[in-house]
């Protein structure tokens, strides 16, 4: 007898150490899970597929009471939510619906918001009709029985379908990615052989290529499922697996196979938000295997598998090369305009086995297969020397470089206060602009971002060592420059000492936060140099707000740090009377449109 298979969650600690392990299933034929996401809480929602038991004992599929879905004749999908420890269900409910037919692949795509609803984008046949909700907008199947997709969202308790519809043409449909917007539109991508797919009047791509064996379509349902935003053919395709990704502004970013002219290959595309146009689309040489994340910048990773090495790592990357004689993992940035950010090899692989990709806060990336998990910074990348946030820098902010040999195996550190502009044999500029160093070494340094690149919306990050090749090294990457990346380093309180659990700050008093990123002072920062104590100190120029404890704060002065390196700021604030005694509570600091990560702190 053969083993059932089932599907399995493993937690890891950030240093790769399992903090839980479970198995999910019942004594049926197969459980395969396709798609995970994790909300704010910890918890982990599955989804894929299953096949009952076909044998005489009783199907033990687990599904909770009160689900949706819960007779194992309802369908073949499922939707599973575990509690954050892995311990316990919180629901488990079946789908209705039934595999396609002519070999198609089927998978249950997933989204979460922040209410816990669950978005659900699938296919089925037409033996298996799939119950729609009153006003959908597509609320029947197309005459074509073989495959038709359905796209649906579940309520947080996963006991009803908040909407439910159909999203097809007269063709196999089959979506195959699926990503939300804050305002709870829906987008989904896949591929399809039906002409008639709908589309919408102005989008990019209407007309169904003659020649394609599929095309890629991309659409944004709105939040009730009950009409299209905008529905536009992407490309040619071939039937592997696409995703899709929305950033801040509602741009759709789509990594998809190519058509036959690209035997090995896809690529990815950015769409404008209304779907009228390509901000950029560029094409990805490696196998058909492929994965896609976003950062908070827009900022696009690529993971794929490559079988030789076909394409080039970049200057300071995790491995430079291609390694065994075995399949590695290839992992690619690009800026929002699309430009290369920065490539990196890893492997080798399993033989077959498709590359996750995930991107930190911290720039860091995590690269999963069948056998191996990666966690490494995979290119030079910069960060915000106090938070660790990466994606944007701001004019006068220190920032810490990730990379690989960059500066020298010992830690050289400035013998004073200020940076200088050469350290240990390493030498960083911001378009051209000499970077003052704090310190160096090998995979780390820690610099200014110069006061003169204020006014720019981007630049290039130069990193040398021993003063390049041949002898040295050197790394480069373009990176975002925003108005301001706020980070906090420390909070003090009103007597000078640090805030913590066993020194807290005093109810009614005041704190003084130290942080970098705060943007453009008035006068500005002289790069490398110290803030003077002066009668009129320089001051932040855009908006500044503190949140403690969600309530807001009185800032007392936000500026220059005096004595200290100008790459500092200084916000004072008198403490609000909302929080509670001996309460740990979170500081968020505000610098126009930018919000610092949030740090913890006491008061009594």
């Amino acid at each position: 007898m053969f083993p059932c298979t089932d599907a399995f969650v493993i937690k890891l600690d950030p240093a790769g150490n399992v903090l839980f392990a479970t198995y999910f299933g019942g004594n049926g034929s197969q459980t395969v899970a396709s798609a995970i996401c994790v909300d704010a809480s910890g918890n982990v929602y599955l989804g894929g597929t299953t096949f009952p038991n076909t044998v005489s004992q009783p199907d033990t599929f687990p599904v909770t009471a009160g689900a949706a879905f819960t007779n194992v004749a309802d369908g073949f999908g499922f939707v599973a939510k575990l509690n954050s420890s892995g311990t316990a269900l919180v629901y488990s409910t079946l789908l209705p619906v039934s595999p396609p037919a002519l070999a198609m692949p089927q998978a249950i795509a997933l989204a979460i918001d922040t209410a816990g609803e669950a978005y659900i984008a699938t296919t089925t046949a037409g033996a298996l009709p799939f119950p729609t909700t009153p006003g959908a907008y597509q609320p029947a199947p197309p005459s074509y029985p073989y495959g038709s997709g359905v796209v649906a969202k579940l309520n947080a308790s996963g006991s009803a379908m908040l909407y439910a519809t159909y999203l097809s043409g007269n063709g196999l449909s089959v979506p195959q990615g699926i990503a939300i917007d804050a305002a709870g539109d829906a987008f989904v991508v896949g591929f399809t052989q039906a002409a008639d797919f709908p589309v919408t009047p102005g989008a990019f791509q209407t007309g169904y290529f003659p020649s394609a064996e599929y095309m890629e379509f991309v659409t944004k349902l709105n939040p009730q499922g009950t009409g299209l935003v905008y529905s536009t053919f992407l490309g040619a395709t071939r039937n592997y697996a696409s995703e899709v990704k929305v950033d801040a502004q509602g741009g759709a970013y789509v990594l998809a196979q190519g058509g036959a002219e690209l035997s090995s290959g896809g690529y990815l595309s950015h769409l404008s938000a209304d779907g009228s146009a390509l901000i950029y689309s560029t094409y990805l040489p490696t196998t058909n295997k492929f994965d896609l994340d976003l950062d908070s910048a827009g900022s696009a990773f690529v993971a794929g598998a490559a079988g030789y090495a076909l394409l080039a790592a970049s200057p300071g990357a995790f491995q430079s090369g291609f390694e065994g004689s075995l399949a590695n993992a290839y992992a690619a940035k690009f800026t929002p305009d699309g430009e290369s950010a920065g490539a990196t090899y890893a492997g080798p692989l399993q033989t077959g086995a498709t590359p996750l990709i995930a991107v930190a806060p911290n720039g860091a990336i995590v690269l999963a297969e069948q056998t191996s998990v990666f966690s490494i910074y995979p290119w030079l990348t910069v960060q915000n020397a106090a938070s660790g946030e990466a994606g944007t820098v701001a004019p006068g902010e220190i920032v810490t470089l990730r990379g690989y040999g960059i500066g020298p195996a010992t830690a050289a550190v400035a013998a004073g206060q200020a940076p200088v502009d050469q350290l240990g044999g390493t030498q960083v500029t911001f378009g051209g602009i000499a970077a003052p160093v704090f310190s160096a070494q090998s995979q780390q340094v820690t610099v200014q971002v110069p006061w003169e690149i204020a006014g720019q919306t981007s630049t290039e990050v130069v990193v040398t060592y021993n003063g390049g090749p041949p002898a040295g090294a050197s790394a480069s990457a373009p990176v975002v420059v925003a108005t301001a990346a706020p980070g906090i380093f420390a909070v003090a309180n009103s007597d000078g000492t640090l805030n913590s659990p066993s020194n807290p700050a005093k109810v009614g008093g005041f704190i003084t936060i130290y942080g970098t990123g705060g943007g453009v002072t008035n006068p500005l920062g002289i790069t490398g140099g110290l803030w003077p104590i002066t009668a009129s100190l320089a001051t932040l120029t855009l908006p500044v707000s503190v949140s403690i404890g969600g309530t807001n704060a009185i800032v007392l002065y936000a500026g220059s740090a005096p004595t200290l390196e100008s790459g500092y700021f200084q916000i004072n604030v008198s403490l609000p009377s909302g929080p509670q005694a001996s309460s740990a509570v979170n500081l968020v600091v505000t610098v126009g449109d930018s919000s610092s990560v949030a740090v913890p702190i006491s008061i009594q």
